[in-house]
C-alpha cells in the first residue's frame, strides 16, 4: 500500500513541476516590488550604549556565573 502511496506522489509531483498555466503573457515580466526602505537601516539611539542590569539581591545566586 506504501508503495502506491509514494508512486501517487511522484506522479502528483511531477504533473506540477511540468506545469499547467496558460500561455498567455509567457514573455512578459512580473512588475518588481518597490522598496522605499534606506539601507543600512539605523533605529534610534542605536549608538548609545544601554546601562547593564544590576542584580536586585545582595547574596549570591546558585544559577548565577557572572557573566
Amino acid at each position: 500500500m506504501s508503495v502506491l502511496a509514494v508512486i501517487a506522489l511522484v506522479v502528483v509531483g511531477f504533473a506540477g513541476a511540468t506545469g499547467s498555466g496558460s500561455a498567455e503573457g509567457s514573455g512578459k515580466q512580473a512588475p518588481q516590488p518597490r522598496s522605499t526602505a534606506v539601507y543600512p537601516v539605523k533605529l534610534p539611539d542605536w549608538d548609545k550604549p544601554r546601562p547593564r542590569p544590576t542584580p536586585t539581591v545582595s547574596y549570591p545566586i546558585p544559577w548565577d556565573r557572572g557573566h
